[in-house]
């Protein structure tokens, strides 16, 4: 596995980090034997969160014995310094770990966001505490927006950064990469399959419509790994044959030419239905439990590959009584990084889809 130095923690890192975010809903011990593969093709930094359902406990189990190799990562969304304190002594827990090699200020978006999190006595000051008692390495922000990110790092209270980057979300190159390299601040690339909808979705598949693909898991990973900014590409893998699949593009430089990348992006831009970051962080919330992400997939499958048939009887049998019991809470829509109106999409996909 080839390994990048994560800015100035100096951590020889694998180029591909596995991303437990997707552990909000695969069954545990599927999730499980994906974490321990990844293990033994050579990835060495696991990055999860105390919102990632049974993440932190999936990883910590899968770690045993091997944790000083490794680098581990969480992250925390709550905003008082008491609760992020809480969240720490929780992960560490969950993680089975004496100590956090990193943990993160969780979706930071918004100036306000920011503005809040730096404030005295506020949740940077519970991290900067636990880092003095031990229990955490290193401090790093995640967000999904390139300038909350960009004055993030200008304070220089961040050592490492997760940021979007994809075939369809590439502005950070433009400054934030550049800046991030500057000031010594690792870089890890989140959603580089932008939640799954850059690869060929296995139903698209089975009904042999794969060419209508935006683009094979491959391709948008060679194009994130290219970048030669970006330390981590953190690739979301729910099985061991997605691990499988994935990690090998790490043995290899990736190379691309700018006329592939710019065939790619085009390609990309020219789909309309990637509103939908696929990153999970909805389902929680719902108090319906509505899965949004997977009716927004349905939709693509109807819209992109054409499977008309399989996506209205799909969301009929399966989907259509649970989005009518949207109330319109819009708890969905507060926590959406892309801050989506969820509720009006809804039913947008459900005049279509029924």
């Amino acid at each position: 596995m080839l390994k990048r130095r994560l800015g100035r923690t100096n951590f020889e890192a694998s180029v591909i980090g596995f991303g437990g975010g997707p552990y909000v809903r695969p069954r545990r011990e599927q999730g499980l034997k994906a974490a321990q593969r990844a293990i033994e093709l050579g990835v060495n930094v696991f990055d999860t969160a105390r919102s990632y359902g049974d993440s932190e406990a999936i990883i910590g189990e899968a770690i045993k014995g091997v944790r000083e190799q490794l680098f581990i990562s969480t992250k925390s969304y709550l905003r008082t310094k008491e609760e992020v304190a809480q969240s720490i002594d929780e992960s560490l827990r969950q993680l089975r770990v004496e100590n956090i090699d990193l943990f993160h200020l969780h979706s930071v978006d918004t100036e306000a966001d920011l503005k809040a999190c730096l404030a005295r006595g506020g949740p940077l000051e519970a991290i900067k505490e636990a880092r003095s008692n031990g229990k955490v390495n290193y401090i790093g922000i995640s967000g999904h927006w390139v300038e909350t990110l960009t004055a993030a790092i200008k304070t220089r209270e961040f050592d490492v950064m997760i940021a979007t980057y994809n075939l369809i979300n590439y502005e950070a190159d433009q400054e934030l990469f550049p800046l991030a390299n500057e000031l010594d601040v690792g870089i890890m690339a989140m959603k580089p399959l932008d939640g799954g909808f850059l690869t060929v979705p296995p139903e698209a598949v089975y009904f042999k419509v794969e060419d209508k693909a935006v683009s094979t898991a491959e391709a948008a990973l060679r194009f994130v790994l290219s970048n030669r900014w970006i330390n981590i590409a953190l690739v979301g893998m729910v099985s061991a044959a997605e691990v499988e699949e994935d990690v090998p593009l790490g043995y290899l430089s990736q190379g691309m030419s700018s006329e592939e990348k710019a065939t790619l992006q085009d390609r990309a831009r020219s789909m309309a239905y990637t509103f939908c970051q696929g990153c999970g962080y909805c389902l929680p919330l719902c108090p319906e439990g509505i899965d949004i992400p997977r009716i927004f997939k349905l939709q693509i499958l109807l819209q992109q590959y054409g499977m008309k048939d399989y996506a209205k009887t799909t969301y009929r049998e399966a989907f259509k009584a649970q989005a009518d019991q949207c109330t319109e809470c819009h708890l969905c829509t507060e926590r959406c990084p892309s801050q989506l109106d969820i509720p009006d999409l809804l039913r947008k996909a459900d005049s279509l889809l029924s």
